[in-house]
């Protein structure tokens, strides 16, 4: 009996251990995996997420390699950039914004394209990313896109599974794997976040999704012949249909608490604010210390983002802001892309590129003036600071009127702006303890997850490495066109199922009256002619 109680024991201990070890072999090959990133924009708001991530997976032990144009001026071990010279691509098309011209995206929208088009296809011809494509093998792809769907060959080229990084909401332009449209309920990203919709809304919502489909088509059309003439068939590379059904996973940096509920695949994982650091960074020495003696009054950060570029402020506008600041009591830090500022108030600080997350998370910050994008509406969002906010294009109007209908900031129109204006309106967010008391409890809502955007992003691009792609999330329903999906081919088969039966229905039944009556009367014709004879 004992013996065969270390039977079983040694058995058990057995099976533990190959458990273990397979266990551990699949844990190492994700810790030592090689992933590239290929980061095609001239925006550095949006790389900075894919950044946090490749840095976090750069410290866990994997090898990453980031093709993009903004590489770190201190790369952690294991992270290593390979700069494209493109971030100038969209300089003359933000300053034109800040000099107040046309901000009608559809006016803009081929310009932008051509621009977005071109600096793609510069970096999937550079001679760097080519050589890292001959002579080195990755586990994994991470592809930065935006109006660039060619670029999603880069996974062929390296011949990995593809993952996208999309710093926005799930839209037509990010949905490469089928997640379902529920236009009744959830409304475009350009027609706000409006929940729930009215009738006019959702007739609204309809005529936007039905424009977007057609600029999908558009923009299918104009991306085919980059995508052919990158990743052409002939070297083997597989279809720019094919390629799309190789995704594996899209991230994006939004979260559910900034939009209105809506469905996601388990291959479309939200993972926002992934860029704001839990304990943020150390700030220069200067910087703190002008924080941290801003007193009781505070401090106001000004920003417009990575894009727009504060000295190409059309005078008028500039010197309102500027008027505004020399009222102020409060310090100010302005994100100002030259050494020096004209006329600068002496209570402002200026740096070219400042620590956001860290200034945001700063005790003594009061209020944020910004231009709205997501990256900072997140940011302030965490860290629970109330905003003014000057929408300058795209998705920036929907993100501002999303903060003042949640009540924690104000918006003032760019073409509106005066100083008398803009003055007010900073003082009402200031005086007024209801916005910082809305955004903190937006805060708690956005921070309570199971758990953080890091660990999330981490934790998805590790299982597609583990697990050598995700074909086993890919959604049937990405392969159906517009009318199966909404089972117009069944309705049709079952109505003419349907019609076919009624119609044999009736002809049998035609037969049968006959057979029976028809029978019945030649009987009764028979007795009749027997009667009168």
């Amino acid at each position: 009996m004992k013996r065969k109680g270390n039977d079983i024991m040694t058995r058990l201990m057995v099976t533990f251990s190959m458990g273990l070890l397979a266990t551990l072999l699949v844990i190492g090959h994700a810790e030592s995996a090689k992933i590239v990133c290929v980061f095609p924009t001239a925006s550095k708001s949006h790389v900075l997420g894919a950044q946090a991530l490749l840095k976090e997976l750069a410290h866990r032990g994997h090898e990453v390699t980031m093709v993009s144009a903004f590489p770190l001026k201190k790369p952690p071990k294991n992270y290593r950039d390979v700069y494209i010279p493109i971030e100038d691509a969209f300089s003359t098309i933000m300053s034109d914004f800040m000099q107040g011209g046309s901000r009608n995206m559809m006016k803009l929208f081929p310009k932008i394209l051509r621009v977005t088009h071109d600096a793609s296809n510069v970096t999937l011809n550079s001679p760097e990313l080519l050589r890292l494509a001959r002579e080195e093998q990755f586990d994994l792809a991470l592809v930065g896109f935006f109006m660039n769907s060619f670029v999603i060959g880069v996974g062929e080229l390296f011949r990995c599974p593809t993952v996208l990084y999309f710093s926005a909401a799930g839209s037509g332009l990010t949905n490469y794997v089928g997640n379902p449209v529920e236009v009744a309920a959830v409304p475009h990203m350009m027609l706000g976040q409006r929940n729930p919709m009215t009738f006019f809304d959702r007739v609204a919502n309809t005529l936007i999704n039905g424009v977007e489909k057609i600029m999908l088509t558009y923009l299918r059309y104009k991306e085919m012949p980059y995508y052919e003439s990158n990743f052409p068939a002939e070297k083997g590379f597989r279809s720019y249909d094919d390629a799309i059904r190789n995704v594996s996973l899209v991230l994006l940096n939004t979260h559910f608490t900034q939009t209105v509920p809506r469905p996601y695949l388990p291959n479309m994982v939200e993972v926002g604010g992934i860029q704001i650091n839990v304990k943020p960074d150390p700030m220069a020495q200067d910087l703190q210390q002008f924080l941290d003696g801003a007193g009781r009054d505070g401090a106001i950060f000004i920003s417009f983002g990575s894009n727009l570029r504060s000295s190409n402020l059309r005078q008028d506008k500039l010197d309102a802001i500027l008027g505004m600041i020399r009222g102020l009591k409060q310090r100010v830090i302005w994100k100002w892309d030259h050494d020096e500022m004209p006329n600068r108030p002496s209570n402002v600080f200026i740096g070219k590129w400042l620590p956001q997350d860290a200034i945001l998370a700063h005790p003594n910050l009061k209020l944020f003036v910004t231009h709205g994008g997501l990256g900072s509406i997140s940011e302030a969002m965490y860290h629970g600071v109330p905003i003014v906010g000057i929408p300058m294009f795209g998705d920036q109007d929907s993100n501002v009127a999303q903060v003042v209908k949640e009540g924690w900031g104000l918006s003032v129109s760019f073409d509106e702006l005066t100083e008398p204006l803009l003055s007010g309106v900073v003082q009402e967010v200031l005086r007024d303890p209801k916005y910082r008391e809305q955004v903190q409890g937006r805060a708690l809502l956005y921070k309570d997850r199971p758990m953080g955007a890091l660990e999330t992003g981490v934790y998805w691009i590790e299982y597609v490495i583990r697990h050598h792609g995700a074909p086993h999330l890919h959604y049937q329903g990405a392969d159906l066109n517009a009318f199966q999906l909404a089972l117009l081919d069944v309705y049709a088969f079952i109505i003419g199922v349907l019609y076919i039966v009624y119609k044999a229905v009736v002809l049998i039944g035609r037969k049968l009256k006959r057979a029976l009556f028809g029978g019945a009367k030649s009987d009764q014709k028979t007795k009749n002619k027997q009667k009168k004879a």
